[in-house]
């Protein structure tokens, strides 16, 4: 798979460690991996809060299509200051380049990971096809899939930072691999709990498949593989197919009529909750995930991890099955 060659991938587990060293027990304190959670929250929480005011108090008080311009333009901004903010974070609290996000090669991962995305839906909704359980009932403009694109795009782009570049990587640099999975994998489907329509059911049904989002940065260390896959997943789902968004009904450019089991259409849900499409996407991350433990990209705990030297004589952190004592 040339696209993402594990032959060409350079960005090591460790290479996303912490570089600052510091020697007072504030600094200690503040590059602890779960303190820097925080850190990164007050880099990223004043571009939410800015997004939130131009949301209620700008777009809401103008007419259309003033307002979905508007729209468009706040969502791209949004999505360079996000990239902009997580990048100075890296380099004044944790002394080494964004590697996560930077962009040398990324349009092949994320033009991947949108097939992967935009296939394992396509398939899905044919299949429900097939079973008279999805049918086209109308159309909305074609515009609408421009205003989708962005939006599910930027909004993939926000979660997967937070999930992967922060959450995961963050405590995996403290707990090591595994527990991270877990306990990202929870986190992110009690997030989506929250929203309208959201049972116990299909928030398990969340934390199971969510193993595709997190095991393509598993993988690769860098962000772009998932976003691809995530984003394309929500535009497909929502904005082409017109289906629910994890609980959200928002329009896309085909109007459908669902019919059909729960099990099988996911219901209010989407088809996030749909045992076809969790089917799908375990089976694709679970061999995305013994890919990567095949090529050894999983980290141990910090506690178990031993200290290499570099070709600079800076003590880094190893990962990895040889890294344990």
């Amino acid at each position: 798979m040339s696209l993402v060659s594990i032959e060409n991938l350079r960005v090591e587990p460790s290479d996303l460690f912490s570089r600052f060293a510091p020697l007072g027990w504030l600094g200690r304190f503040f590059n602890f991996p779960l303190s820097r959670i925080f850190v990164v929250a007050a880099f990223l929480l004043p571009i939410v809060m800015v997004n939130t005011v131009v949301v209620f108090q700008v777009i809401e008080k103008v007419s259309e299509p003033l307002a979905t311009q508007i729209d468009m333009v706040r969502m791209l901004v949004t999505f360079v200051l996000l990239i902009v903010s997580y990048r100075l974070y890296c380099g004044a609290f944790e002394r080494r380049p964004a590697l996560e996000i930077g962009f040398e090669g990324f349009l092949h991962e994320v033009g991947f990971g949108a097939l992967l995305g935009a296939g394992a839906v396509a398939f899905t909704v044919v299949v429900l096809a097939s079973t008279g359980a999805y049918s086209i009932d109308g159309f909305n403009p074609p515009w609408i899939l421009a205003t989708s694109l962005i939006q599910f795009g930027v909004g993939a782009f926000f979660q997967d930072l937070v999930l992967l570049c922060v959450a995961y990587r963050l405590i995996e640099e403290l707990t090591g691999s595994w527990i991270a999975i877990v306990v990202s994998l929870l986190g992110f489907s009690l997030a989506h709990g929250a929203n309208p329509n959201s049972t116990v059911g299909s928030t398990a049904a969340l934390f199971v498949s969510s193993i595709l989002l997190l095991a393509p940065f598993v993988l690769t260390r860098r962000i772009w593989l998932s976003w691809g896959l995530h984003g394309a997943w929500n535009f497909m789902q929502t904005g082409v197919f017109g289906m629910p968004n994890s609980g959200l009904d928002l329009p896309g450019w085909i109007e459908p009529l669902i019919e059909g089991p729960g099990w099988l259409t996911g219901g209010s849900i989407g088809i996030e909750g749909s045992y076809l499409a969790v089917g799908i996407d375990v089976v694709l991350g679970l061999g995305i995930l013994l890919w990567a433990i095949k090529h050894d990209r999983l980290v141990a705990p910090r506690w178990k991890r031993t200290v290499v030297m570099n070709d600079d004589s800076e003590k880094l952190p190893a990962h990895g099955k040889n890294s344990q004592p």
